[in-house]
């Protein structure tokens, strides 16, 4: 049971989140320091994670992901309480009535600066909770309950178009000029992010409007996938508004944002820089890997994506560690620190990767795409390598 045991990780760093909430004050940063401090020491020192047992019991690693929706509806009312003026749920009674716990005195001691510790916590929490497990049930296109239950996660962080774009553009066109979400060589990640959430958001729309047309429907309707995600992004932004006020739906607008971010720092360096033929088929080669053992565990193996952009309907239990896949230097998190603080000491970073990419993993043709880009990179070290084609 221990192999299934230990897809429970991303709860009990939620729980992190969810606590530190609920205490208020400066504990507020606990999910943040929890999850970030224990996941960068956690992949450097327990290593790389390689093994591919057999799941006998898909339903229980299933039952794993739908407990995110619970699991996340715990914490929008958490952090709709405190950042409320009522007792919503009578939630602040029953603490005080059950486990001695004084809500009302830690909501008065919350200053402003304790909530961007409950934003940024609340934010990876989304993102691993929501966007990665909603990314996985998306994926099953033919499931309409995962469907359903992806989008709704993904919804959370403004993202149900992600089941649009993501599947059926990113997918297709993978480490091609043509794809917004990968990152380019030498392009800086804040510049990225604008492109990438502009040119999905883009992308996404023209998919379902072509999708619509195929089938006879008109474009501006509730067909529209599309709309109707910004519209479940809107029911649960409602909702929050209704239980808070308009202080809790600038808290939760903030934390959506915070772990919209995280995915597209995700996208970042999960691609960047890499190539590829788009007339040759996506193979593993085309995404960086990382089999660091707590990034699997806690991920639903995310980090095994030169598998998942292999076989895209494979399950998570399903992917394999690909040993000889380009490799990300260190773990999801620690890249994804890195990417949002030191953006330009990361490229310098991937510069020799990406060299040595080009020389073991690289086509005849992708050779020559890769020494466009060294030249467009602005990178000195690509460009010198380039001038050598």
């Amino acid at each position: 049971m221990v192999k299934y045991a230990r897809f429970l990780a991303v709860y009990l760093f939620s729980l992190a989140t969810l606590t530190g909430v609920l205490l208020g004050g400066a504990w507020m940063w606990l999910g943040f320091v929890v999850i970030y401090g224990v996941m960068i020491l956690g992949d450097e020192s327990l290593g790389d994670y390689y093994e591919e047992p057999t799941y006998r019991h898909p339903r229980l690693l299933n039952a794993l992901l739908y407990f995110a929706l619970p699991a996340l509806f715990v914490l929008g009312v958490a952090m709709a309480w405190m950042a409320g003026s009522g007792d919503l749920f009578g939630l602040g009674a029953w603490a005080q009535a059950n486990l001695g716990l004084d809500l009302f005195a830690r909501r008065e001691a919350t200053a402003p600066w304790h909530w961007l510790g409950a934003i940024l916590s609340a934010g990876i929490t989304f993102a691993a909770l929501g966007t990665n497990i909603g990314h996985e049930l998306t994926h099953r296109t033919t499931d309409r309950g995962a469907m359903v239950a992806g989008r709704w996660l993904l919804a959370i962080t403004f993202d149900a178009e992600f089941s649009i774009e993501h599947v059926y553009g990113h997918h297709r066109r993978l480490a091609t000029t043509a794809d917004p979400a990968s990152a380019r060589r030498g392009e800086h990640f804040y510049s990225y992010l604008l492109r990438s959430v502009l040119g999905q958001t883009r992308s996404a729309f023209e998919l379902e409007r072509n999708r619509l047309q195929t089938l006879g429907h008109g474009t501006w309707s509730l067909h529209n996938r599309y709309l109707r995600g910004w519209l479940m992004s809107a029911v649960i932004v409602a909702a929050f508004g209704l239980a808070a006020g308009p202080q809790g739906v600038v808290i939760f607008v903030l934390a959506a944002v915070a772990g919209r971010s995280v995915l597209e720092a995700v996208n970042y360096f999960e691609h960047y820089g890499l190539v590829r033929d788009p007339d040759q088929p996506v193979e593993p080669r085309h995404s960086w890997n990382s089999n660091k053992r707590l990034s699997n565990v806690m991920l639903f193996n995310l980090a095994r994506h030169s598998h998942h952009h292999a076989e895209g309907d494979a399950q998570f239990w399903q992917l394999r560690a690909y040993r000889d896949a380009p490799t990300l230097p260190y773990g999801y998190l620690t890249c994804m620190l890195l990417v949002f603080l030191l953006p330009g000491w990361y490229r310098n970073r991937m510069t020799p990767l990406l060299l040595d990419w080009d020389r073991q993993f690289a086509t005849t043709n992708e050779r020559r795409l890769a020494a466009a880009a060294n030249r467009a990179s602005g990178v000195p070290a690509l460009q010198l390598a380039a001038q050598g084609h």
